[in-house]
């Protein structure tokens, strides 16, 4: 079997719990590419698919064997879809956003695409909609001010993803399931809940900003204060359930260390020089913060090299332990 058949035929067996999906003949089985990643967020789940084109259904008997009861909500940067979900006729086009119902059923095509899905229980998104059995088949484009708000927000989200841990992740799902609300089917209180999700999506940009600025000694909380025209005392209470800003700041600086200070492309750099080159301007200071940290000393991790940076593995987000995506996990966190 050759790489493309196999890779269609695992697509095919991971997606199943949602769709049964099927190429035009065996020339697109023999040519068929697909990529995907995942992030597991609270009850939410946000995923990465760029795949060859293909049909996608959702029968009654997918339906009674996943047991999947959740909203899709897809952003499509690349391609789109035409379809029927359920006697209403889709087109997404790029840079449009749909949200299916998985517990009623659709059939659609689409040519070679790349989405942003994101996964929502029933219980979390229901509440929140007016009208939550019409949201099945409805499409936002991407060029309403509602749908750049939610393309944007999704895009943020996701390129964040892997700086986020699996308590920042729960703590912005609420935000997330109520801004899709708020754009599909309006929440009571929806000027409240998008400007809940906004706060969410500035924090996140933040994050990106600081760990893009990690090396520069001048950054600080009265930099990003000036960058983003906010008062110190408006970050605190954006970073107060991390710590704060300074400890959020100084917390990522040590992963980059531990991640230099156990690296072999480093190993001829002096813990003192990686300290210093990450901000920290005391290696006495460092030693001490690196150790209540990771419960090592900073020798002790580059004694240990990569079985410690193994160790640390579960301290960065996004990942199931192992560093690969989580994708695999989708369907045990779908049938919760």
């Amino acid at each position: 079997m050759s790489a493309p058949e196999e890779a269609y035929w695992i697509w095919r067996n991971i997606v199943s719990p949602l769709f049964d999906v099927a190429v035009a003949d065996t020339q697109a089985v023999a040519s068929f590419r697909v990529k995907i990643d995942s992030y597991h967020f609270g009850p939410l789940l946000l995923g990465s698919v760029a795949a060859s084109g293909q049909e996608f259904r959702r029968t009654p008997v997918t339906i009674a064997r996943s047991g999947v009861d959740h909203y899709l909500v897809q952003l499509y940067p690349v391609g789109g879809y035409a379809g029927d979900a359920e006697g209403r006729t889709v087109h997404v086009h790029p840079g449009d956003l749909s949200i299916l119902d998985l517990s009623r059923t659709m059939h659609t095509r689409a040519a070679t695409f790349q989405n942003l899905s994101l996964v929502v229980p029933r219980s979390v998104l229901e509440p929140l909609a007016r009208n939550p059995d019409g949201l099945h088949g409805l499409v936002l484009s991407g060029q309403s001010s509602l749908g750049h708000l939610l393309a944007t927000y999704l895009s943020t989200v996701y390129q964040a993803a892997g700086s986020l841990s699996s308590e920042d992740g729960a703590r912005i799902s609420n935000a997330t399931a109520s801004l899709v609300a708020a754009c599909f089917g309006p929440a009571a209180d929806a000027h409240e809940t998008t400007t809940i999700a906004k706060r969410a999506a500035l924090i996140l940009t933040i994050k990106r900003y600081i760990d893009n600025n990690l090396a520069d000694p001048l950054l600080t909380v009265d930099s990003i204060g000036r960058e983003f025209r906010l008062s110190r005392a408006t970050l605190g209470r954006m970073f107060e359930p991390l710590g704060g800003l300074a400890a959020f700041i100084r917390a990522r600086r040590m992963l980059r260390c531990f991640s230099e200070i156990t690296s072999s492309a480093h190993a001829h750099r002096s813990i003192a020089d990686i300290a210093y080159s990450w901000g920290f301007n005391s290696e006495t200071a460092f030693s001490r913060t690196f150790r209540g940290m990771f419960d090592m000393s900073p020798r002790e991790a580059r004694a240990e090299g990569a079985s410690a940076h193994r160790t640390i593995k579960h301290l960065q987000p996004g990942s199931n332990g192992s560093g690969q995506p989580v994708l695999a996990e989708w369907i045990q966190y779908l049938r919760v």
